[in-house]
């Protein structure tokens, strides 16, 4: 039985459309580039800068530097002029001269993520980078800057053979939450400006930021003995060393927050007290205390002024929507609780806390 070309032509056309579609196109090949790109960027504690993550293009100046060179040779060409040829070459081998120090002025260079404080809202993060130069050679306007936040303002550094340094990059805090410093660009134009060598950083640095404090924030609540009721009444004086019911005579071995220093002043004899030594009063820092008009971020911010305005050695618990930090003194106490005001809500309950 005759075959029919019509046929025959049009599953030709069919197939060869259809190895056209399971070829990979212009998009997957771009993806394709794009990952091995992003595997190629030096990540982690610490980034080298080996010749694997350094690229080098001619800036604004060296494309017009290669210009004026294609115009002196035409010219020396087009005249027979020999001083021409031989500054047109003498130029153009100090350009190449200059590609390979601008290139090697970021060659080998050790990047770490240094330090950072944690901020209030509204403040600026200084974000530490260290740069470790083990070459001996010196490393001239070394320059990070941060291509996703055009407003922060690049930082530049200079260093000798066989030096550390740092640079800071002050980034804007804008909101409380935790804040990670973005991939930074490390660049250098050196020496004359002709090429531009870089290499990108992606460094596990982050802090936390803050509520912002609220201005003229009213008094915090008052204190309240631990054990009270939830009305609470306002808690006395706390009895001092004078108290002659908890007195008794020094013993060998008494610690000597026990000693009551101005009984023993006036009687002349060491007392020391005895019993358990009265509890403090604490002073509780609750979310359902705020008045009922009040959002989130204007509650977290009065919560945030009034652990500020507390003294160090007050007994202070904070009570927020699935977290209870019950009353303690102490800078690491304060910075727990500044932690759980950033992170609101996105904290991990602890135990003890209300629902």
């Amino acid at each position: 039985m005759a075959s029919d070309p019509l046929a025959a032509s049009q599953n030709n056309r069919a197939a060869t459309a259809h190895h056209r579609l399971s070829r990979p196109g212009l998009f997957a090949s771009a993806r394709l580039l794009r990952q091995r790109l992003a595997a190629r960027r030096p990540s982690g504690g610490t980034v080298r800068l080996d010749r694997r993550h350094l690229y080098i293009l001619p800036a604004r100046g060296g494309i017009g530097f290669a210009v004026l060179l294609g115009a002196m040779l035409l010219t020396s060409l087009n005249y027979n002029i020999s001083l021409g040829f031989a500054l047109t070459f003498l130029l153009a081998g100090i350009g190449m001269s200059c590609m390979w120090l601008a290139y090697r002025n970021l060659l080998e260079l050790a990047v770490s993520a240094g330090t950072v404080a944690p901020v209030h809202a509204g403040q600026l993060a200084v974000f530490a980078l260290r740069v470790d130069n083990a070459d001996a050679g010196a490393r001239i306007g070394i320059e990070a800057r941060v291509p996703a936040l055009p407003d922060v303002l690049p930082a530049t550094l200079t260093l000798d053979g066989h030096a550390s340094g740092t640079l800071a990059l002050h980034v804007p805090a804008l909101r409380r939450g935790r804040l990670a410093l973005p991939r930074v660009v490390l660049s250098s134009r050196f020496p004359f400006g002709l090429f531009r060598v870089w290499s990108h950083a992606d460094l596990p640095l982050s802090t936390l930021v803050y509520p912002a404090p609220e201005a003229d924030a009213p008094p915090p609540p008052a204190a309240y003995r631990p054990g009270a009721d939830d009305a609470g009444h306002a808690a006395a004086g706390v009895p001092g060393d004078d108290g002659i019911d908890q007195l008794r005579r020094y013993r060998s071995g008494d610690p000597l927050h026990r000693i009551a220093w101005k009984h023993s002043a006036r009687t002349g004899r060491w007392l020391s007290r005895s019993g358990d030594p009265p509890q403090r009063p604490a002073r509780w820092l609750d979310w359902q205390a705020m008045p009922a008009g009040m959002d989130a971020e204007a509650r977290l911010s009065r919560l945030c002024a009034w652990l500020l305005a507390a003294p160090d050695d007050a007994e202070i618990g904070l009570r927020l929507p699935g977290l209870d930090l019950p009353p303690a003194c102490g800078a690491s106490h304060r910075r727990a609780c500044l932690e759980a005001l950033a992170l609101w809500p996105q904290h991990p309950a602890r135990p003890g806390a209300r629902p």
